[in-house]
């Protein structure tokens, strides 16, 4: 009885599983079990009669050593260096970088749906950096310099931080130099729900973009001394956002213009989980949960541009 019981439990267990997975070739939930391989459940997918295993496309795919793991995102949340990292959990640096980069990978679906009530935007800029590029189109910078032109140009990567007071927030990379309002468009599309307050400096982007979505659009002009309107609308969440931003990528002594995003959706991991109880295991579930974080990361490490 004792045995038919634990065959009932493990069978009801699967059917829940896989109610949950979905093809990662066609996005199909009609799935079929199809065994298991070195203990990892495998499928096939009854629309497209693809087979995949539950580590298809997540962070675990094709990874060496993955009972290093859950050492290597501790030393990760610690913010170690690669080397470092690499020391303490006992891997070699070139693996140290490709676990990083796949970790961070997984980050790529955190982006929310909308936002809501007071919106807070903000554009801030991170000098373009080819790091690992052998065919650079412009002189070779030392590490640590800046742009050879003043103010915002095409040396610039411009990022869009939104967040509202739900805790809805987002850091979108977006374009080289300053952003139009079609970057706008694209960034929000029709994310900003209607009724809602969207608060910004005020560039003209920002102003076209709220006039021709009909939002309510609230400006200020720090130099003005324009903080606070109504004793509600401001900038200070967003713009307190993007200075932990900036003393949060100053370790790295720059990244490479095709990871930003990666770095970005990092960030917003680490935001999430700031007062969590267990930091790790909510890492360790944001990491796991991507099923498309090794294809991410194995187009990002072939790429040599932005």
């Amino acid at each position: 009885m004792v045995m038919v019981s634990n065959i009932e439990t493990e069978a009801s267990s699967l059917a829940e599983k896989k109610a949950s997975i979905k093809c990662p070739s066609c996005s199909s939930s009609e799935i079929s079990g199809n065994g298991k391989q070195n203990e990892i459940q495998k499928y096939v997918c009854k629309s497209c009669n693809k087979y995949f295993r539950d580590t298809t496309g997540r962070l675990m795919c094709n990874l060496k050593k993955p009972e290093l793991l859950p050492k290597y995102m501790y030393n990760m949340l610690l913010g170690y260096s690669i080397r470092k990292c690499a020391k303490e959990t006992g891997i070699s640096i070139q693996t140290s970088f490709d676990w990083r980069h796949k970790i961070i990978s997984s980050f790529d679906e955190l982006c929310p749906s909308t936002f809501e009530g007071i919106v807070e935007s903000d554009d801030i800029f991170f000098l373009e950096s080819s790091k690992g590029n052998r065919e650079l189109d412009r002189e070779r910078r030392s590490r640590g310099s800046k742009a050879t032109k003043r103010g915002i140009s095409n040396e610039q990567i411009a990022v869009v931080v939104t967040q509202d007071r739900s805790g809805n927030q987002e850091l979108k990379v977006v374009k080289r130099g300053r952003i139009s309002k079609s970057d706008l468009d694209e960034v929000f599309g029709s994310r900003i729900e209607e009724g809602s307050v969207l608060c910004t400096d005020a560039h003209r982007s920002y102003s076209a973009f709220a006039k021709d979505k009909k939002i309510d659009h609230q400006k200020f002009t720090a130099n003005k001394g324009q903080r606070v309107v109504n004793k509600v609308y401001h900038v200070q969440n967003v713009n307190n956002t993007a200075k932990r931003l900036r003393t949060w990528m100053r370790p790295f002594n720059g990244v490479a213009t095709k990871y930003l995003q990666n770095y970005m959706n990092w960030f917003m991991v680490l935001e999430k989980i700031k007062h969590n109880s267990n930091r790790l295991q909510a890492f360790t579930g944001y990491a796991m949960a991507s099923t498309s974080s090794y294809k991410i990361w194995s187009s990002l490490s072939h790429s040599l541009l932005f």
